[in-house]
């Protein structure tokens, strides 16, 4: 009888249970893989949607603004129809916004 019979049986027991190890080790990794790209993509899901909340309420309020801005003008017209000094300064700072945004778009870019 041969003694070299247990030990390849033995080294074999042990090669399977290191790749029964392996395997269950790489299943543990991908579940805590997939759980991390879920929490991920989830993340993204809720940034993007506290955006485009955000995108709206900002687009109302440029509205609102707009709106506001025409009715005062709108009231600084009627009220100042006859009086050239009004409409001599609103050209006036008209003029100096122009040039201003001209400047700081060459300072620093475009205003966006």
């Amino acid at each position: 009888m041969s003694q070299s019979s247990p030990a390849p049986d033995f080294e074999e027991a042990s090669r399977m249970a290191a790749e029964e190890d392996k395997r269950r080790r790489n299943t543990a990794a991908s579940a805590r893989f997939r759980v991390k790209k879920k929490q991920r993509e989830q993340a993204l899901e809720k940034t993007s949607k506290e955006m485009s909340d955000k995108v709206s309420a900002l687009e109302g309020r440029i509205n609102q603004l707009e709106t506001e801005n025409k009715w005062l003008k709108n009231l600084i017209t009627e009220k100042n129809d006859n009086k050239e000094d009004i409409n001599l300064l609103w050209k006036k700072f008209s003029q100096e916004t122009a040039v201003g945004r001209k400047t700081s778009e060459r300072k620093d870019g475009p205003v966006r």
